[in-house]
């Protein structure tokens, strides 16, 4: 890759760092040390190990870099334990600024009180993973107020629908 291939166009830009299970914080101190600006979300959650309410990451294992990206930023990086790559498809995708200031703004609006849920859109294949129909695997019909879904789960070559709470899904990839 030559190195004008990692340059944004305008400068400085957001990229988001996918990191090894809880090193979130880890590497946030470290990048920061090396003089990155890190931002890594944070909100209230519950800790089931600890039975309290814990500031933890809005995104599970990702938090998010400014910099220019250039060749010599992008192995220091690389090189941070904890890292295991950038997120993007060939190369490392920046972040559109208005994504992580709307981040920001939600999180300080709220004082961390925000739910996390999965993207979900209609047509996704999600299993149940809390109340009634816990265990179950169907495909997103329809996405309605109050983050309420329905789930078609297909039986005998039909479907049948439960209206659930988004927080009680998972996509399946």
């Amino acid at each position: 890759m030559r190195a004008l291939e990692f340059v944004s166009l305008n400068g400085n830009a957001w990229y988001a760092i996918y990191t090894h299970v809880n090193f979130e914080r880890l590497v946030a101190s470290a990048l920061q040390a090396q003089g990155f600006e890190v931002f890594l979300p944070l909100m209230k959650g519950w800790d089931r190990r600890k039975g309290e309410l814990v500031w933890k990451p809005a995104f599970p294992r990702y938090l998010f870099v400014h910099c220019r990206l250039t060749p010599a930023e992008w192995r220091a990086i690389k090189k941070t334990r904890g890292v295991l790559d950038f997120v993007g498809m060939s190369r490392p995708c920046p972040i559109p600024e208005e994504e992580i200031r709307s981040v920001r703004i939600t999180l300080q609006g709220t004082d961390g009180e925000v739910e996390g849920h999965p993207f979900l859109k209609v047509g996704d294949k999600v299993e149940v993973i809390a109340g009634p129909l816990k265990g179950a695997v169907g495909y997103l019909l329809e996405v309605g107020k109050h983050h309420r879904l329905v789930v078609g789960i297909e039986l005998l070559g039909q479907a049948v629908s439960a209206t659930i709470d988004a927080s009680m899904v998972r996509p399946l990839r």
